[in-house]
C-alpha cells in the first residue's frame, strides 16, 4: 500500500503537526477512557495531524482551512471535561512568501514554533518559524528562515524538523539532492538576530532504484549521532533504517550506516515510514506499514551492537491482522511511536480495526522476562464520527494521551484523548 501521506504529498496536500501537554481534568475522570475534544470544521482550519503545546494550550497546524491553504491554530483546554474546545487560528498561510500546507511543528525553550511547509518562495518547500507575540493577545510572527531551491540543497521538506543541541535544526527533504532522491540537512541559526541561517547538506540519498527518498522525521541520540528511516535503500525495496555519526572534527563528512534493511520475503516489514524513537539502552523502535504476517504492518525494535561495529538486532513485536472484524487489530502503522513508562509502546493504525476500518488505538507492553511476547491491547476503535485515519500522539500529563484524526468527526479531522 501507498503511503496515505505520500499520496497527500504528491497532491500538494501536506499534512499538518500538533503537540500536547495538558493539565487536563480528564486526568482524574475514571471513564469512559476514550474522549474526542475537537472537531475540526474547516473554515478555521481541516485535517490536523501529529502534535505541541503547553499549559492548558494546544498548538497545532492543519493542512487546510483559513484561504485553503492551511493555518496555525490554538485550542485551550476547558478547566472540566465536556466543556467547549474553541479553535483559533494564530496565523493563516498565505502560499505567497510564507509558503502553504505547514507540518511537522516543534518549539524551542521560548516558545518559537518550528515547521515545514510545501510551498515557500521557490516552490520548494520552507524551513519557517513562528515568535510569539509579546504580551496576550498579540501577533505571532511568521519568517522563512531557509527556502529550498529544489537543487543540490534539496526540497519537499514534508516532515518537520528537529531540535538539536544550540538550536540547530535537523531534517530530510523528499527530492533534490546530488541525485534527486533527497538530503538530509541541518540549519544553523545565525551568530546575530535578524541574520541568515545556513543549511548544510548532511548526506545525499542515492538514486540507485526507484524511490530511494528519506520517510518519517529524524531521532537525534544524546550523542549527537541522527537515526531515520528510508522508502527504499539502494538495492534493497523493503525499506531501510540509517543512522548518520557527526564528525569528529569541524567540517569533517557524517558517516552513514545502515542498520537494518526490511524485505517482503522475510517478515519484518516492509516501508518503515514513520522513523524511530529511541528507548532506553539505545534500542530504536519504529513501525513499518506493511509487510509482517499478512502485509498489514509490524512494529519493531533494533537493539544497538555490544560491541563497535556489530550488527543491530531486529526483533519484530507485533504483526497486525489488519481485517475489519472481530480479529482485526487495525492496518499500516504510520504515525512515530510513542513511549511510555515501563517501556510500554503506543501507536495508532491509519485503517483496519474491528470496527469499520477507520484505524485503532494500541499499546504494546514489554514481556515480564526476556525473550517473551509483547501483549497487544486495542484502546479505541474508531468508527468514523469520532475520527478517521489517527495520526501521531503524545504522552501528556497524568497519564493521558493526546492525538489528531486526518479525517472523520465532521470530516476534517478530530482531537481526541485516552485515559491510561
Amino acid at each position: 500500500m501507498t503511503n496515505l501521506r505520500t499520496k497527500l504529498i504528491t497532491c500538494g496536500g501536506l499534512l499538518g503537526a500538533l503537540l500536547v501537554f495538558s493539565n487536563l481534568a480528564i486526568g482524574q475522570s475514571p471513564s469512559p477512557s476514550f474522549y474526542t475534544l475537537h472537531k475540526f470544521e474547516g473554515a478555521g482550519g481541516g485535517s490536523p495531524t501529529a502534535i505541541i503545546g503547553g499549559n492548558g494550550v494546544i498548538l497545532g497546524a492543519t493542512s487546510s482551512g483559513g484561504i485553503g491553504l492551511g493555518t496555525i491554530f490554538s485550542i485551550t483546554i476547558p478547566a472540566t471535561v465536556g466543556g467547549p474546545y474553541p479553535e483559533s487560528a494564530i496565523y493563516t498561510f498565505t502560499g505567497e512568501n510564507d509558503g502553504a500546507f505547514p507540518t511537522g511543528l516543534i518549539s524551542n525553550s521560548e516558545g518559537v514554533l518550528f515547521g515545514t511547509d510545501g510551498v515557500g518562495q521557490l516552490a520548494n518547500g520552507t524551513v519557517f518559524s513562528l515568535t510569539p507575540p509579546s504580551s496576550p493577545g498579540g501577533t505571532w510572527v511568521e519568517t522563512p528562515i531557509y527556502n529550498f531551491t529544489g537543487g543540490l540543497d534539496g526540497g519537499s521538506p514534508d516532515t518537520g524538523v528537529t531540535l538539536g543541541p544550540n538550536g540547530v535544526l535537523y531534517g530530510t527533504t523528499f527530492s533534490g539532492g546530488a541525485n534527486g532522491n533527497g538530503v538530509v540537512f541541518s540549519l544553523t541559526p545565525p551568530a546575530s538576530p535578524g541574520g541568515a541561517w545556513t543549511e548544510e547538506v548532511l548526506f545525499n540519498f542515492a538514486a540507485n532504484v526507484g524511490d530511494t527518498s528519506p520517510s518519517g522525521g529524524l531521532a537525534i541520540g544524546p550523542d549527537g549521532v541522527l537515526y531515520g528511516t528510508a522508502f527504499e535503500w539502494a538495492d534493497n525495496v523493503g525499506g531501510a533504517v540509517y543512522s548518520l555519526t557527526p564528525p569528529k572534527t569541524a567540517g569533517g563528512a557524517w558517516t552513514p550506516e545502515v542498520i537494518h534493511l526490511f524485505g517482503s520475503d522475510n517478515g519484518d516489514g516492509d516501508n518503515p515510514v514513520s522513523g524511530v524513537v529511541i528507548g532506553p539502552g539505545g534500542v530504536l523502535y519504529g513501525a513499518t506499514e506493511d509487510g509482517g504476517t499478512i502485509g498489514s504492518g509490524t512494529v519493531f525494535s533494533l537493539t544497538p551492537p555490544t560491541t563497535k561495529g556489530g550488527a543491530w538486532t531486529e526483533t519484530v513485536l507485533h504483526s497486525f491482522t489488519g481485517i475489519t472484524g472481530l480479529a482485526g487489530d487495525g492496518a499500516n502503522p504510520e504515525s512515530k511511536l510513542v513511549i511510555g513508562p515501563g517501556g510500554v509502546l503506543y501507536g495508532t493504525t491509519a485503517f483496519g480495526g474491528a470496527a469499520s476500518s477507520d484505524g485503532t488505538i494500541f499499546s504494546l507492553t514489554p514481556p515480564s522476562s526476556p525473550g517473551g511476547a509483547w501483549t497487544e491491547t486495542i484502546l479505541h476503535d474508531f468508527s468514523g464520527t469520532d475520527g478517521r485515519i489517527p495520526g501521531s500522539m503524545i504522552l501528556g500529563e497524568n497519564g493521558v494521551l493526546y492525538g489528531t484524526t486526518l479525517f472523520g468527526g465532521l470530516d476534517f479531522g478530530t482531537l481526541f484523548a485516552v485515559k491510561l
